[in-house]
Formats: C-alpha cells, structure tokens, sequence
C-alpha cells in the first residue's frame, strides 16, 4: 500500500465549491518526489513555439496550494522541451496572477489571448471566475483545459474540457469518504464570512443519500472566534461521525484541537487541493480522509510516478497535492491533443480536434475520471474519485489509489 509521510447526479453551484475550496487552501503540500533526474534526450525544439496560458488566484490566501496547478503545468512543459517538444515545437507557458479579482481575471484572459496569443488555456486554478470570462474565451475558440475543474463552467460550457473531478459530483465523493470509512451521521463546518461556504450545507444534504450516508448538521463558523467548544459539543450532541471542513486550514486546525480537547474527535474530511504536510504530523487528525478530485500523487503507477520525477526535477518546491495532479493531468491532456496535429504551429482549433478526438470515458491512463468530451456539448465525466486516509502520521491509501465510483 502507497504510503507518503505527511512531511513538508446533482448539480451544484461551481461557484460554492470553488470559494469552498478557496477557504480551505492555505498551505504547503508534500514535496516528496523521486530524486531522478530528467535530462535532454534529444536536440532543443527550434520550431515556433506553442503557447498557452494559465490564470488563477495563485498569490495570497490561497496562492501556496492553487499555484501548485500552473507550477505542474510549467515542469510538464520544460520537460516537454527537453525532450523535443511537440512536433519539434517548444512550448511556453504563461501564467496570470488574478488575485481572485473578477475585474484583473478578466483582463489577464484577454491579454494571454491577445498579446500573449495562447492557443488554449491549461490548468487555471480559478476561485470561480471562469464565469466572468468564460464567454470571452469561447468567442475567441480558446479551449479551457481544467486544472481545477469546479466551476459550472466546467458542466456547462462545450470549449472547457475538464481533466478532474466536476463539481457536479465532488461533494458527493466527500459523502462517500463517511461511507468508506464506516460512519453513517455527516455534519460539515463552513466559514462564515463567506456565504458560498454555507452553501456546502445544503450540497451535503443532497449529496448524502447517494452515498447511503445521512446529513446531520452543518454549522458556520467564524475565524475570529476564541474558541470553538460550542460548535464541537454541538456536532457530538447531534451524532455526527464524519465532519466536512470548509473552512481556512488555520481555521479548521483551532476547530480539530478544541473539538479533541473535548474528547470529541469525528471522521475529519479534508480536500486534497488544499492538503499541508503538518496535517498528517497533527495527531488530531488521526484517521482523517482525503476525498481527491484528481490523481494520488503518492500513488506507485507509472504516471504518477513521471508526475513525482519530473517535479522533483523541474519544480522541485512546489507542494504536491490535488491541485498540482490536476494542472499536470490537464498539461498531459494537452500534449495528447496536440499529438497529430499538422498544423505548425498548431492552432486552437488543432487542439479542439484532438480532444474530441480521444476515447469516450477516457482515464488517461488513470490520471482523470472516466471522461468524455462531446462536440457542441459539455463533457461527460463519471463520479469517480481518489481517497486517502491519515494514519500514524503517514498519508496513505486504504482503498487503493486507482478512482472509486459511486455506484
């Protein structure tokens, strides 16, 4: 069994998952990685180079896990060049800090498209932006390739082509995770400063019987509060077993210790885009579950292995969590796209083609959900999901790292 040390159908609204999310990174994720060092096997690209773009909240709050997704993105390129590129190609990666502002989001998607001329955009890592620019993009036939693949966009939109978990399915997997470990009450904690945090509550609820798992309670908590002995007392009086965290991980951290000092500790849910190595090393956390919207970086199969050489490689301090698998998945997606391309260099509509082109539920060699990219009409992606568990200070994965489907 995989093991890392924690060391360094319903729909939703995309835009709750998205700042859910948000709330929750605010960290480190592992840095472990193969100590292989990739070298240059062939001559240096020397045709026009492909350009492509990534814009995100990659500063700041959330900055330190979301920026892991354009980091994966820029190592998949460097060793794509190092390699010989595609089709004798270079490719160069562009990257926008939005700061989670609607207005600089916008204008930072214009310029990638209009100075900086991207023929597609490839692992954002959005805080629910892409609707302030999504019509923009498809305008201009520039085809959205996750990372992060939240937004409804994602579920809605023919020209963005997801490479993880939708946020169609993504809280049902959280529900499952309570299933998977044996528990049966779900409560969920959300900031309460942000409303789309309270909007879990009502996710969860629908998103429970699916898992054959009952919703609970859902409580809003502030980070300002001195203590949260209150809300801890309340989720064990109701019986909740498994609680989903929404909140900042600073936040979530106060919330785990005052709830043990009460000898109160439940199931802990945690989203792997946001996971920070002391996690595992907090013996509160003891037990807890990962519900992964894309790859298990620490899993021992052949692409999340060349995931784990190449960051090492090419970006060696960039924490490994589900936001930089999703943002390599999407690179990789990219690169497949492109492979029989003819044009040079290659166009949007060229990598439009290619994706269409691939194989309905395709996995990508396990990287992504089982996934279908339709012409005209939004993609198709299974609920499937990663998963894994804290134990004795050691991330590992009980269930496997292959994605488990509901049923």
């Amino acid at each position: 069994m995989p093991v890392i040390r924690g060391r360094s159908a319903l729909r939703m609204s995309g835009a709750a998952v998205a700042v859910m999310l948000l709330a929750s990174a605010c960290g480190g994720g592992d840095g472990q990685g193969s100590s292989a060092k990739a070298r240059p096997k062939v001559a240096a690209p020397k045709g026009t180079p492909i350009v492509i773009g990534s814009v995100g909240h990659f500063s700041g709050f959330a900055g330190a896990t979301s920026k892991s997704s354009p980091d994966a993105v820029s190592a998949w390129a460097q060793w794509t060049n190092d390699n010989g590129g595609i089709n004798g190609h270079p490719v160069k990666v562009v990257v926008k800090d939005d700061q989670a502002d609607p207005a600089k989001s916008l204008a930072a998607v214009k310029s990638l498209v209009e100075q900086d001329k991207v023929i597609a955009l490839v692992g954002s890592h959005e805080a629910g932006l892409e609707s302030v620019w999504e019509k923009y993009a498809a305008g201009k036939g520039i085809p959205v390739l996750g990372g992060s693949s939240n937004s409804t966009a994602f579920e809605t939109n023919p020209l963005f082509f997801p490479t993880a978990q939708t946020g169609a399915n993504y809280v049902a997997l959280w529900t499952n995770a309570a299933k998977l470990a044996g528990h049966d009450k779900v409560g969920a904690i959300g900031c309460a400063e942000v409303p789309a945090c309270q909007n879990l509550f009502s996710l969860v609820k629908s998103a429970a019987p699916k898992s054959g798992v009952t919703f609970a309670a859902g409580l809003a908590i502030s980070a300002s509060a001195p203590s949260y002995t209150s809300q801890c007392l309340s989720l064990r009086g109701k019986g909740v077993e498994a609680v989903i965290t929404a909140t900042s991980q600073e936040v979530t951290n106060r919330f785990v210790s005052d709830c043990a000092k009460q000898g109160y500790k439940p199931l802990f849910m945690i989203p792997g885009q946001s996971y920070q190595p002391d996690v595992a090393e907090n013996p509160a956390y003891e037990g807890a579950y990962l519900a992964n919207d894309s790859f298990d970086w620490f899993a021992d199969d052949a692409a999340a292995k060349q995931f784990r050489e190449t960051m090492s490689v090419y970006s060696p301090d960039s924490p490994l969590n589900t936001s930089a698998t999703a943002g390599w998945a999407s690179a990789v997606m990219f690169g497949k796209a492109l492979a029989e391309a003819t044009s040079a260099p290659p166009t949007s509509a060229d990598v439009i083609k290619g994706l269409l082109a691939r194989p309905a539920k395709d996995t990508l060699d396990g990287m992504i959900p089982p996934t279908t990219y339709h012409e005209g009409k939004p993609a198709t992606v299974a609920a499937c999901g990663w998963y894994a568990q804290i134990k004795g200070g050691k991330l590992t994965a009980p269930h496997g790292t292959k994605a488990i489907c509901l049923a």
